[in-house]
């Protein structure tokens, strides 16, 4: 059943549900043990310092690469998920030349193309994943060890780290193939901004396009994104307050086409409250190679007509 079709209290706006996603439950490991990767790299760097005086060169070269590639893996990974978490910030340049018109302070939207991030995130956490490979990789002979030689059962734990850094290379590894199948997405839009009480129209172009004829799920999603904490807590949660779906057809050249209705009392794009955004989010699937054509799009949707402010 399409959720158009379902009764009017199941899809109310006010309703809101909370979803998640397998790229936010890698975000959220990244996040988890990127604290204990900066303090792992500071109690190296303190057994680095206290080799190099009792003049043990080696074991200090040992501790000082380990403290090195922790903190490059640490600090990383939290970067990462804060530049996730954060909104795009509008362009002071198109803010002044429209200050009624919010659709247009950002480039991809004025430019009515909206551009996918997928080669962007797929390099960076090949290269998070990659340092905290080298950062944890001594763990699986250090635990071992100690285990077996020094009957200490408690270091067996510790494998995790290694454990989630492969988990995570594995992950990059399928989201680098998905982007050299598939390449880069856009969504071109007939009409900018998406009108609530109005339609959301235009077509998903794909680098390299999937046969025509083909089935592609499509998702429209009304979210309220909630960020709280500080640098190594922060916590983004996203509450789906409205959300339509279809089937679409790719064209004859491989495009999507994307058609929505959209609710009348739904809430229009709001980045006012950084830690309480409305974001508006469109979602491709489709069977394929590296677990099938994936795509997500944030979309200006607002209120046309209405008292916009600057």
């Amino acid at each position: 059943m399409r959720r158009e079709n379902l009764p009017g209290f199941l899809r109310s706006p006010r309703r809101a549900r909370l979803k998640t996603y397998p790229e936010r439950f890698v975000l959220g490991i990244v996040k988890f043990f990127g604290t204990p990767l900066c303090v792992a790299a500071l109690l190296a760097a303190m057994v680095a310092v206290t080799r190099t005086r009792e003049g043990n060169w080696e074991r200090a070269a040992l501790a000082a690469s380990i403290a090195i590639a922790c903190a490059g893996a640490g600090i990383g990974a939290i970067w990462w998920v804060r530049f996730h978490a954060r909104a795009l910030d509008p362009s002071e340049r198109l803010r002044a030349a429209n200050p009624d018109a919010p659709w247009m302070w950002r480039e991809d939207w004025a430019a009515g193309a909206v551009r996918t991030s997928a080669r962007r995130d797929a390099n960076r956490l090949t290269i998070i994943a990659i340092a905290w490979c080298i950062a944890t990789f001594p763990i699986f002979f250090i635990a071992p060890h100690r285990a077996l030689r020094g009957a200490d059962y408690f270091a067996i734990p510790s494998l995790i780290f290694p454990l989630v850094g492969v988990v995570m290379f594995m992950w990059a590894m399928r989201m680098r193939r998905r982007v050299r199948e598939y390449g880069g997405s856009r969504f071109v839009m007939a009409s900018v901004p998406g009108k609530i009480g109005g339609s959301l129209t235009g077509a998903i172009h794909i680098d390299n396009p999937i046969p025509p004829g083909e089935q592609v799920a499509l998702e429209l999603e009304c979210i309220n994104r909630t960020t709280s904490g500080h640098w190594h807590s922060l916590t983004t949660w996203d509450w789906i307050l409205w959300r339509a779906d279809q089937t679409s057809i790719t064209d004859s050249k491989g495009s999507i086409p994307v058609a929505f209705m959209i609710a009348a009392d739904c809430r229009p794009t709001d980045d006012s409250d950084p830690e309480s955004r409305i974001v508006w989010r469109l979602s491709a699937r489709a069977p394929g190679v590296a677990g099938g054509y994936r795509a997500e799009f944030e979309v200006p949707v607002f209120r046309i007509g209405a008292r916009m402010s600057s």
